[in-house]
């Protein structure tokens, strides 16, 4: 007979947050609390296909980069600096990557190269830093007022090459945002261009049930089961136990569109979806109708659960599942540490 201890494992960390009746201003400030994101599932009840000018706004410009064997230092680069991290947003963050096992590294919006180390490899830096669980320590560094140059320079230099996933928005229009990749490119680092992968499911459902009376808990896992094509009334229950949403208040369609699209999204393409949405939303005459948008965290990456906590490199998995209506947005979140 087995031990029982050794099967008495603890149950991971969930964090849950719900939120009803918001404005869109408090959406978009929940999605920009954060930086890195893999995919999104837009659905919309009573269509066929995800509205045109919703789908283009994730499609046009998106394209992403991959950079390997890139030495830190290269971020130090007083023209990299001028070129990119003064004159638009980056996004930057190492591919192929565990924050539990490996050093990690990140660049935000705000110009700040954000370290994860294990302690041993801190310990020969030379760099300021603060101790965070697990033996790591974290490093930030302000790349727009960059000081002690050359002591960090040297420092980075020690640190074995990384991979990146990249994205650059431009602070003007008239500057492409591939720029960065020609960049990347003429100082001979491996570069590959990515486009975001995109499916669209269009389930056969009978009924399309509502927020009015509807558990927000129960309305995310009937998109969820709808985004991976599964059986809604499973004949067998030893199977499958799921049960669709019971609703008083079905929407009078039976029809229902998701896309569904994965790579590397910044916040900024995700927050023109929701105001999209929102408006779409009010546009649309039937009665108690919705739309929404849910997205799902990068697992390995600088992320922070609210604005009063700490950003910082966690194994996780986390998704915000935003529904847009007229009187109001609802927003439940709900994320669990991978190791805690």
């Amino acid at each position: 007979m087995l031990c029982p201890e050794v099967w008495n494992f603890p149950s991971p960390k969930v964090i849950t947050s719900y939120k009803k009746r918001i404005n869109l201003e408090a959406v978009t400030e929940n999605v920009e609390l954060n930086s890195f994101y893999k995919s999104a599932i837009i659905t919309c009840p009573d269509e066929l296909h995800t509205p045109q000018h919703i789908s283009d706004i994730l499609l046009e410009d998106s394209d992403y980069y991959k950079v390997n064997n890139c030495s830190l230092d290269e971020f130090l680069d007083p023209i990299f600096i001028h070129n990119f991290v003064k004159a638009g947003k980056l996004y930057c963050l190492t591919s192929d990557t565990n924050c539990i096992v490996h050093n990690c590294a990140a660049v935000t919006p705000n110009g700040i190269l954000t370290l994860h180390l294990l302690e041993p490899i801190y310990q020969t830096l030379g760099l300021e830093g603060r101790k965070c669980p697990h033996n790591y320590y974290e490093v930030k560094i302000d790349l727009i007022n960059l000081k002690n140059y050359e002591k960090t320079r040297k420092a980075l230099r020690k640190l074995h090459t990384f991979s990146f996933y990249i994205s650059w928005e431009p602070d003007t229009d008239t500057v492409c945002p591939s720029s960065i990749a020609k960049y990347l490119c003429d100082i001979n680092l491996e570069v590959t261009c990515h486009s975001l992968e995109v499916k669209k499911v269009t389930p056969d459902i009978k009924s399309i049930p509502t927020l009015v009376d509807t558990d927000i808990e129960e309305m995310v896992e009937w998109v969820g089961m709808l985004a991976h094509e599964g059986d809604l009334r499973p004949t067998e229950g030893y199977v499958s136990l799921y049960c669709e949403p019971e609703c008083s208040a079905p929407l009078q369609s039976s029809r229902i569109s998701l896309l569904i699209i994965k790579g590397f999204l910044t916040p900024n393409i995700l927050s023109n979806v929701c105001k999209s949405l929102s408006d779409y939303v009010v546009s649309r005459d039937l009665e108690n109708y919705w739309a929404s948008i849910s997205i799902q965290s990068m697992e390995n990456s600088l992320w922070q659960w609210s604005p009063s906590s700490p950003k910082m490199f966690q194994a996780h998995n986390c998704s915000s599942n935003i529904f847009f209506c007229k009187d109001g947005c609802t927003l439940f979140s709900i994320g669990q540490l991978k190791y805690s």
